[in-house]
Order: C-alpha cells, then structure tokens, then sequence
C-alpha cells in the first residue's frame, strides 16, 4: 500500500458518481468482510446504493438475490478498496447481468491475480512517484514546506529509502 490507490479512487468516486442512480464505496472491503462476514458487505452496499436503512438480508442468497432485484434497473457506481480474496468479490455477487446498463464496478486490489480471476475488463496501474516527487511529498507532509529542513536531510532520505520510495506509507 501507500502507492494512493484510494486516494485517487476517492477523488474518481466524488468526480463521477453524480452520473450514476445509485452509487457505493465500500473501504476496506477485506476488514469488514473479515470482522463482519459478506453478509455485512451485501448490507451495506445495498444500504449505501438505494439509500435505505439497515436492510434485513438473511443469508448471502438472499443478499444476492436484492442485489440482483434491486440494482439491475439502476445505472450503478460501485467502489470495492482494498479487495484480497476472490471470494469476496464474489460472495457480493456483482455480476455484470445483475446490474443496470451503463454500472461501473471498481475494485482497488494490490494483487493482479484477483483482477485477472474475476474477469475485469481493465487495469489501472498507478504508478510509484519518482525520488524527486517523492522527496517533495515526505517534505509537504513532514515540514509543511517543498524543501528538507535544515540538520534533517540525512534522516529524510534515510526516511524515503526506509518506506521505498512510498513518502505516505
């Protein structure tokens, strides 16, 4: 992590989504599928996309079959961070067919493999800030200025080579 992946997928989702019927961004989707099972991840999509309440969703069938009833007429913005099993992509059963036309389903994963497994149509590489971009974001961050603070130029550098380059992590 700490390339910005959700970084940029937060400023995407908040740029975009008012082109779409229903919209849901589901942070660390890997934690809540871990504390709270996929039934909670169902829940909460649904929730967050049709802006209801709590929704009663008994077993993950059930959870599947609202997502396919509910969103298949809607246009739908779909943000899934930090995604690192299959499963769990498809225990939220977000199949293309149970979506309206136009939906867009983003998933934010550091593993390729999950992407290639679930067959999405394409990949977004963000890419590593090179030393100098780099060097200037760790400043920004640590001395509220562009340069390094005078006695503090070994540290930082020593700093940047400790977090490979990732000023943020």
């Amino acid at each position: 992590g700490g390339v910005g992946k959700t970084t940029l997928v937060t400023a995407l989702f908040g740029k975009i989504s008012p082109q779409y019927d229903a919209r849901c961004f589901i942070d660390d989707l890997n934690k809540k599928c871990g504390n709270f099972g996929a039934i909670s991840a169902q829940k909460q999509l649904l929730s967050l996309a049709l802006h209801q309440g709590n929704m009663e969703i008994h077993n993950l069938s059930h959870g599947t079959m609202l997502i396919r009833t509910r969103l298949c007429h809607l246009k739908t913005l779909i943000v899934l961070d930090n995604v690192d099993q299959v499963e769990q992509l498809e225990n939220l059963a977000l199949h293309r067919e149970y979506l309206g036309e136009g939906s867009r389903t983003i998933i934010i994963s550091t593993n390729m493999h999950i992407l290639r497994n679930y067959g999405v149509d394409g990949v977004y590489n963000v890419q590593l800030l090179n030393k100098d971009k780099a060097l200037q974001l760790l400043c920004k961050k640590a001395f509220k200025s562009d340069d390094i603070v005078k006695g503090y130029e070994e540290v930082t550098h020593d700093v940047l080579k400790y977090v490979n380059g990732l000023p943020l992590a």
